[in-house]
Parts: structure tokens; sequence; C-alpha cells
């Protein structure tokens, strides 16, 4: 197949050639659900360039793939945080957060796999880039705020949002790979997580 003439960016444009290939590299790996969808050559022919005019915005694949995983963190944590900020008390925006994780990934499954089903999430260096932990810090802050206001009685904020993470997560994948499976309601099911992970006492009530 012959590949896509494309006009050739004005001087000072590079930015819109790296942002043409970012937008079509991701439109494959969500059209797919597949990173091995994301090639060099696939990339090129939907943007209408060669193959080696990629190199000069990414160094080769695995560049391309870790900027769709950075630009899909950052579409989940805006919709984390914009649910939290509409939230009145500590309860009620740590249950937001978690609504919030379970309709991005219903909605969004597969840039919701592009999160969390790849093993390279941690850099060579052994730590997680700021953008890849910043929904996960929002849970631990989440229930420490419901701690500090006597709406919790969790004495382990980080491992009680661990236990949320892990079972929003399972939630989320099982119940988008066994739909046939009779499911209580997702409301229901997000109470059950989330009060009783996060040791709360009841909805918007102080434990004590």
């Amino acid at each position: 197949m012959t590949e896509l003439a494309r006009e050739r960016n004005r001087r000072g444009e590079g930015g819109k050639l790296r942002d043409d290939v970012l937008a079509a590299a991701t439109q494959l790996l969500e059209e797919t659900g597949s990173e091995e969808s994301v090639t060099l050559r696939a990339v090129a022919r939907k943007v209408g360039i060669s193959a080696p005019s990629i190199y000069a915005h990414f160094p080769d694949r695995a560049a391309i793939v870790n900027a769709i995983v950075d630009d899909a963190f950052a579409d989940f944590n805006a919709a984390i945080g914009a649910a939290i900020a509409g939230a009145a008390t500590p309860p009620a925006r740590l249950r937001a957060g978690c609504a919030a994780y379970l309709r991005f990934a219903a909605e969004r499954p597969n840039r919701y796999r592009v999160l969390f089903e790849r093993r390279d999430l941690v850099t060579d260096r052994g730590t997680v880039p700021e953008i890849r932990r910043q929904a996960f810090g929002a849970l631990v802050d989440g229930l420490q705020e419901c701690i500090d206001a006597g709406y919790s009685a969790s004495r382990d904020p980080f491992g009680d949002a661990t236990a949320i993470w892990v079972a929003l997560h399972g939630f989320a994948t099982l119940h988008a790979s066994l739909p046939a499976f009779p499911w209580p309601d997702a409301a229901a099911m997000l109470d059950l997580i989330v009060n009783g992970l996060a040791k709360i006492g009841g909805p918007d009530r102080p434990t004590g």
C-alpha cells in the first residue's frame, strides 16, 4: 500500500508533526486494543509521511508507546481530578474519584488497558513517573482526608488505598471480560469497595 502524501510542515511546525504522530499511534491503539498495532510503518502510513520522518521526534517505537501511556494517564488523572473537585465532603470526594475510575475503565476500555496492563510502568531506574502515580496519590490523600475528618477508622491509608485500587481494577477488568455474569448493581459494588475497604462508618457519617 502506498503511503498518503502529506504536506510538509512550515518552519517551526515540527511540534505539529509530533502531535500528529502521537494522535495516529493513539488511534491505532484504541481501534485495536493492542500495542502490536503501533508500528512505525503503520503510524507513518496513517499520518501520510515516510517512516524515517518519525525519528526526528521519536527515537523508536517504544518511545511512541511511552508517550501514549503518559497521554492516557493525563486523561485519566484529569477525569478523576474533575470528579473529586465536584464533591463536598471527604467521603464524597473519595467515592467520586473511585466512581470516575470505574467510569473511565468502562467508557474507554482500550485506553484503560494502556494504563495498567503493561510491565514497564516503572522506569529502568526503578521509579514511577509522577504522571503515572498521580491518581493513586489522590486515592491515598482522599483516604487520609477521611481519616483526619473522623469518617474512616483506617490505620493504614497506604495499605487500604492499595486494597481499594486492587478491588477497583479487579471489578473493572472482570466486568468487561465477563459481561454475562449477573453482576450486582455497579453503584452498590462501588459502595462495598469504598466504604468497606476505606473503613467508612457510613455515607458521609463520622465513625465515632
